[in-house]
């Protein structure tokens, strides 16, 4: 992919929610300005170097922050290195907004049968005949297993859905995850049925991963590695009692998603690593590894040079800055993102969009950016609870947030994101945030408490 030298041309080089492949040449590695450490790496060699045991790690960081990005990287090294890697993005199978940690493990074992017969390892008919017996026993009444079968067949011999050369228990599988991830009648009664059955689900996955474990290590090849993708887009909910959907799914069910017989990584939202059960998450899962923002500035809000090179660095990868934008623009437009590379890339489109057919070159000028950045900060202030401003002002003030439920959500909408340099980590109010009057108003009155003056936000 060459620099974009069209308004058309950037806006699809500037696409913010398609992941960077591996090896795409727009990637830039901006590890020295997010704390220097080497996340891929260090999870590439806990699982290369773990003799005894699988491993199970967590990838956290905020939605848009380049996760998906690194975890294709990984991904890449790892098939190198001789792994068999199963990855997929959870929100094709699962719903996000109201979802179970049981939810999650028939997903698993639907791609382990499907997508692993795709790579060339085959689990045995037995064990494959063994959990559709299981399957039909639980979900369906035996009319009802007739009826879906002729179904499930009938598909298969049209070529419906998945591919004909898969077993029958991956069709049914298949259809069990669909209806958990779009029925609400039938999503409650699956999840009722398998209360009692939960042991055997997670029993049930073991033996398919050992079986496949076996069948991968007889290829010459080093083992699993199963990555689930985008789970930090779990929908954050207040449960009750002290409860979060993230919580529940993590703490109360951690357990249970760390013992599989694989190498494992999950990402999570970097909200419950503030959460008063973080401690906990850690416990469960003590391989944790946190992708931060690219620091744009320094505690004291002055400009950090670094970050904003790389910034632009991204930028150019992508777009002929020189032909398309005018240098404040692109200062400025780097500034306005917060080191968030999402929301970077959001703010290009938008700028593309806004941009003049009749000036050129530099048709995206400082003027253009603005109106973008403007764009941007409509679509923040609509997710802020009242409640939150005068709290996002002393985050500001203070670069720090609190273990409780307000700031959790802060974290988990974008409108504080974390920054780390050394440690402790630090935080900060997003700059389009900051320029909401509300935000402005409040952080006069926070400052007025403490006797000192506005200045910059």
């Amino acid at each position: 992919m060459v620099q974009a030298r069209t308004l058309r041309d950037a806006y699809n080089n500037a696409d913010p929610v398609q992941p960077l492949p591996a090896g795409d040449v727009r990637y830039v590695d901006c590890t020295p300005v997010r704390g220097n450490e080497d996340i891929v790496s260090q999870m590439l060699k806990k699982i290369l170097w773990s003799e005894s045991r699988f491993t199970a790690q967590l990838f956290i960081g905020h939605r848009g922050c380049g996760k998906s990005t690194e975890l294709l990287r990984l991904q890449a090294r790892l098939e190198e290195a001789g792994y068999i890697v199963l990855y997929f993005e959870s929100d094709d199978d699962l719903d996000l907004n109201d979802i179970e940690y049981t939810d999650l493990l028939l997903a698993i074992a639907q791609r382990l049968v499907s997508d692993l017969e795709i790579k060339g390892i085959r689990v045995r008919d037995s064990l494959l005949n063994e959990v559709e017996a299981w399957c039909n026993e639980v979900f369906y009444t035996e009319e009802q297993r007739k009826e879906v079968g002729r179904e499930l067949a009938t598909e298969a011999e049209l070529g419906i859905g998945l591919p004909k050369e898969l077993p029958l228990v991956a069709r049914l599988l298949a259809r069990v995850t669909a209806q958990v991830k779009t029925g609400r009648t039938v999503k409650t009664e699956i999840r009722r049925k398998l209360d009692s059955q939960v042991s055997q689900l997670i029993a049930n996955v073991n033996l398919l991963l050992r079986d496949i474990h076996a069948k991968i290590l007889k290829k010459g090849q080093q083992g699993l590695v199963l990555i689930v993708d985008n789970l930090d887009r779990i929908v954050f909910r207040d449960l009750g009692n002290g409860r979060t959907s993230h919580t529940a799914f993590y703490v109360e069910h951690g357990e249970q998603l760390r013992d599989l017989n694989c190498h494992l990584i999950y990402t999570v939202p970097i909200s419950l690593m503030y959460s008063d059960r973080a401690t906990v998450v850690q416990s469960i899962f003590p391989d944790c590894h946190v992708l931060p923002m690219i620091k744009v500035c320094d505690r004291e809000n002055r400009p950090y040079q670094p970050g904003l090179d790389h910034l632009r660095d991204m930028l150019a990868a992508r777009v002929d800055l020189d032909t398309l934008c005018t240098p404040d623009a692109v200062t400025y437009l780097c500034e306005a993102s917060g080191g968030h590379p999402r929301d970077l890339m959001f703010m290009v489109r938008q700028a593309c969009v806004y941009a003049p057919s009749d000036v050129w070159p530099r048709p995206i000028t400082l003027d253009v950016i603005k109106r973008a950045e403007a764009q941007l900060v409509a679509t923040y202030s609509r997710m802020i609870p009242e409640a939150h401003y005068n709290l996002l002002a002393h985050v500001h003030m203070t670069k720090q947030v609190q273990a409780d439920e307000a700031h959790e959500l802060m974290l988990y909408n974008l409108s504080v994101l974390e920054y780390i340099n050394g440690t402790p980590p630090w935080h900060d109010v997003h700059p389009a945030v900051r320029k909401l009057p509300k935000f402005q108003a409040a952080l006069q009155e926070e400052r007025a408490k403490t006797g000192l003056v506005v200045q910059n936000v």
